[in-house]
């Protein structure tokens, strides 16, 4: 019997040890654009690796950096950050960091749609938070966004995908929950989110508290990415 494979989203925010963008970009290429340390990345199961910044960066850099990577291995996510050399990298290049491995909940509606040719910007909502319950959660997702797919893909969404986080060995599951949004109109995410049908659509009562909400786009320069 095959096993199925499994596609785990890997988080690391946090803020850098640079003073603007272009040094970051730099620090970024040298340590996690490495390219002996990119091929043993995807070696070991690192399917892709993004990086993005607030969405008002260009004009007020915080120090603020997201990397979105997609592995398909935990043992070989395990085994790459456990080298010396990718912890001296990050040690460079961050001053303070989450990184949170997530996996995707199947019962809750996700979906990805493709993009008309040209319309290559990408910006990146989040919404995190903790539940009560996973199935509670799934099933008050599912209605409100079923309620607004439509309206969603008319203000340029591309994906919208939940995760888990994940528990290690052993321990019990964390009732935490991670919504990435993937938009090709950084005019059409905010409309969306500011409207009515959004803010009526009865989404946020899944949480168990006030969640964390940003958005976030692709710095400026070429970054290393795969």
């Amino acid at each position: 019997m095959n096993k199925t494979m499994q596609f785990n989203l890997l988080t690391v925010m946090g803020k850098v040890t640079t003073s603007d963008v272009e040094s970051t970009r730099q620090m970024h290429n040298q340590t996690a654009g490495n390219p002996d340390g990119v091929a043993a990345a995807k070696a070991l199961g690192d399917l892709s690796h993004m990086a993005y910044m607030p969405l008002d960066t260009a004009t007020n850099f915080n120090g603020d950096l997201l990397f979105l990577d997609v592995w398909n291995s935990v043992e070989g996510l395990q085994n790459f950050f456990s080298d010396k050399q990718v912890q001296a990298g990050a040690a460079m290049m961050w001053k303070s960091k989450d990184a949170i491995l997530w996996s995707k909940l199947d019962n809750f509606l996700n979906f990805e749609i493709p993009t008309p040719y040209g319309k290559n910007e990408r910006i990146v909502g989040i919404v995190q938070g903790k539940v009560k319950s996973i199935e509670e959660a799934a099933e008050i997702h599912n209605k409100a966004i079923g309620s607004i797919v439509n309206l969603s893909r008319a203000n340029g969404m591309v994906s919208h995908n939940f995760y888990v986080r994940m528990a290690a060995p052993g321990t019990p599951e964390v009732l935490e929950i991670i919504g990435v949004d993937i938009w090709m109109s950084a005019e059409g995410m905010m409309k969306h989110y500011m409207s009515k049908e959004f803010q009526g659509s009865g989404l946020y009562p899944m949480f168990a508290g006030k969640p964390s909400q940003s958005t976030w786009v692709h710095p400026q320069g070429e970054w290393i990415e795969w």
